[in-house]
């Protein structure tokens, strides 16, 4: 969702970027670390140089809303210098004990103007709710966060927000999944949610992923802790894609490259193998390379698969087409 802002400000501001053109080559090697900011969506990129920062160390530095302590959420790395990439920023110091406690203390400020904001919204009859607050510049700005099912105007809200709370003020419209990204949170695994930890680009996730995996559309199962799809999803979509292309699709009728003619009944696709029901009577495992392909395991022309079976056998516990597990005397004689 593209961001929905508003801002009070009292002066112009200069473009970093036009004041950084001609500082940097194209082509010229930046050596480069990225820094997250709390309550912030994604990790900012900034120019390292010489310097030497630990990973997860606090520092001061300009987001995109203004001077904030953030922390380095990468290692550093290093990529050729392209116009797109501007502007650079660089870090400004370290964060001290003074820096940290200063920043702590806006916390019962953010929790009140977030109350004041929750009561001018239902004053007003808008239709918003503000999922966090935060107080940047060392409390010379507020920013609230918050999802609507629409865009809003809400420029009578930020006039009385200004009039009451008496600093420059912004409002900025985030969807369900940047809200979690920007709280944080514990995922269904238990460990911190990917989107608020490493993640860069997140969401975009569709029910056909879900389905590559074989999983059951359940939202219980396949949904994180901001209701939607996880995002583990999508980078794992990937492998499963490449682990399907060698095995055949459910309900297909193929020949196996051992002789066996069935139809596939159900997908083991992490393991890369897949269980068919044959024209016997058997269902039977088979590793992936019993299926040769589209083409290749095409039952012959005048082939029918039988309608009906007196019985049928579970033959799963043995895998068809198993390597058999080879070990060598001098193997056996230690294991012995």
């Amino acid at each position: 969702m593209q961001e929905n802002t508003a801002e009070i400000l009292t002066e112009e501001e200069v473009s970093p970027e036009d004041s950084q053109k001609g500082k940097y080559q194209e082509g010229e090697i930046l050596k480069l670390i990225r820094v997250r900011f709390p309550g912030n969506l994604r990790a900012h990129t900034f120019v390292l140089g010489k310097r030497v920062f630990a990973y997860g160390q606090k520092v001061l530095a300009m987001s995109d809303r203004g001077m904030a302590i953030g922390y380095i959420n990468s290692f550093p790395y290093e990529r050729p210098f392209h116009p797109s990439m501007l502007p650079l920023r660089t870090i400004a110091k370290v964060a001290n004990d003074e820096d940290i406690v200063e920043q702590a203390k806006h916390t019962s400020a953010e929790k009140k103007a977030e109350n004041t904001c929750n009561r001018l919204i239902e004053k007003l009859g808008i239709d918003m709710n503000i999922t966090h607050v935060e107080y940047i510049q060392f409390g010379k700005k507020a920013v609230f966060y918050f999802n609507a099912p629409a865009r809003v105007d809400f420029r009578e809200l930020v006039k009385q927000l200004v009039g009451e709370i008496k600093m420059r003020v912004e409002l900025r419209q985030i969807s369900i999944r940047d809200r979690a990204a920007a709280i944080g949170g514990l995922g269904p695994c238990g460990l911190q949610t990917c989107c608020s930890y490493f993640l860069k680009n997140y969401g975009h996730v569709s029910i056909k992923m879900v389905k590559n995996q074989n999983l059951a559309l359940i939202p219980s199962k396949i949904n994180g802790s901001c209701g939607q799809i996880k995002c583990c999803m999508k980078y794992e979509n990937d492998v499963y894609t490449d682990k399907r292309s060698v095995l055949p699709e459910e309900g297909d009728f193929i020949k196996t490259q051992n002789g066996d003619i069935g139809k596939v009944l159900k997908l083991h696709i992490l393991k890369e193998q897949f269980e068919m029901l044959t024209e016997r009577g058997e269902i039977r495992k088979y590793v992936g390379s019993q299926y040769l392909g589209k083409d290749a395991s095409a039952p012959p022309e005048n082939w029918r698969f039988p309608t009906d079976f007196p019985s049928i056998n579970d033959e799963t516990s043995k895998l068809v087409g198993e390597e058999p597990n080879l070990v060598s005397e001098e193997e056996s004689d230690q294991i012995n």
